[in-house]
């Protein structure tokens, strides 16, 4: 409470103490004393015993020195006060929970509200928060995939994680929107008739595995590669001297292990799938990951 003897506050500069929990109280000249208490919920009261300036060239100083003790008196407060993460049942306390909420929203193109209980973050009401824990399960059971991930997400390094599916939908997209063609098919050269894939070791014997409409090139539109990426070395097609062919069957099971987690999908590439090679690669053969992305230069500080 600061007693205002003769009137120095302006009910704009009011308003601003009272957003601070500071109440101005007219009183009389002869109150020559004001006490600022601090009425923000900090554990203890700070009082301040000021002259009151009567000056009218020093009235706004008087204001101004009293909205710098509340701005103060909030800065002290100790870091997370009231704000501690509750009901983690995934993530770690020592997480930055702050950051991973934002690339989740980042990630779906959402707000906090699509996944939590507005005015409850800790509440469980809202069932896709239990979705969202699934989907940390998931990001950590694609790290067995890869010997470069470390830590339990979201600590560490990871080759996967949301944004690298999602891309700023909730649902992911599962087919490229444009096709690949490499420099024969662009001159219009027509590819020899498909014939049965050889040395399939995940994929179903009577997968089609050449021409329009084929597996690989899904995968050469996902990856926005030709043949030769995961083929080549001089050899047919069949042969296992490329070392990216072991990493795509690999790539194989690991679609199939996702979608597995789906109701209703099937062994990929067969069935309806959720997510697809194309999920994650976007035509790139090295996807998206938080890990990954180029955040900018930090921001000029002002001097």
């Amino acid at each position: 409470m600061i007693d205002d003897p003769d009137g120095i506050f302006s009910p704009r500069l009011d308003q601003e103490l009272n957003n601070f929990g500071i109440r101005v109280r007219p009183g009389s000249r002869a109150s020559s004393e004001c006490i600022l208490r601090k009425t923000t919920g900090a554990p203890h009261a700070v009082a301040a015993p000021c002259r009151a300036v009567y000056h009218r060239p020093m009235r706004f100083i008087a204001a101004l020195f009293c909205l710098s003790v509340a701005l103060l008196g909030q800065a002290g407060r100790p870091a997370g006060q009231n704000s501690a993460p509750k009901n983690l049942k995934l993530l770690a306390p020592t997480d930055d929970i702050r950051f991973t909420m934002q690339t989740f929203t980042q990630a779906l193109g959402v707000t906090c509200n699509y996944c939590h209980v507005q005015g409850d973050f800790s509440s469980d009401a809202n069932p896709k928060k239990d979705v969202a824990r699934r989907m940390i399960g998931i990001v950590r059971q694609m790290d067995a995939y890869f010997p470069s991930a470390s830590g339990a997400y979201p600590a560490g390094d990871h080759e996967v994680d949301c944004i690298t599916c999602h891309r700023g939908n909730v649902k992911p997209e599962t087919k490229a929107p444009k096709e690949f063609f490499n420099r024969a098919e662009s001159t219009g050269f027509q590819p020899p008739p498909p014939t049965p894939g050889k040395n399939l070791k995940v994929l179903p014997p009577d997968t089609r595995v050449h021409g329009d409409g084929s597996i690989m090139h899904d995968f050469r539109d996902a990856l926005g590669v030709d043949c030769w990426y995961c083929h080549g070395g001089g050899k047919g097609l069949e042969a296992d001297v490329n070392p990216r062919k072991e990493i795509a069957r690999k790539m194989i099971s690991m679609v199939r292990q996702i979608n597995a987690n789906f109701p209703g999908t099937g062994v990929y590439p067969v069935g309806t799938q959720m997510v697809t090679c194309y999920s994650c690669h976007r035509g790139d053969p090295h996807p998206v990951t938080t890990g990954n992305m180029n955040f900018g230069p930090p921001k000029a500080e002002n001097k």
